[in-house]
């Protein structure tokens, strides 16, 4: 079964998940992310790459307890979706991967 992904509709969260009849947000609107901070153009571009890397690693440290080994959680979204790959479309193929399930990506 596959879940689609699309921007959020409340203001306070970038994206959500439709999955097995249920909808998750996650990420907080207007906060970087590790996609965006590797976005060329994008206000959260960071050019030096170690230092985007450690922006990632503090951000994966503070939410390693997290539940972010459960499919479909906001947690586990935020973590893999947004703090993983460098861009979102590859952190997409790695969740898919890691979790066995097919996200489509509608945003």
């Amino acid at each position: 079964m596959s879940s689609e992904l699309f921007k959020s509709n409340k203001k306070d969260k970038k994206y959500m998940l439709k999955h097995d009849n249920k909808t998750t947000h996650f990420g907080q609107a207007g906060a970087r992310d590790y996609t965006l901070m590797n976005k060329k153009g994008n206000k959260h571009y960071i050019d030096d790459k170690s230092e985007r890397d450690k922006v990632k690693e503090n951000y994966r440290n503070r939410h390693r307890k997290d539940p972010i080994n459960k499919k479909f959680t906001a947690g586990s979204l935020s973590y893999y979706l947004l703090w993983n790959k460098q861009s979102l479309s590859a952190s997409i193929s790695d969740y898919n991967k890691r979790f066995k399930t097919k996200i489509i990506n509608r945003t």
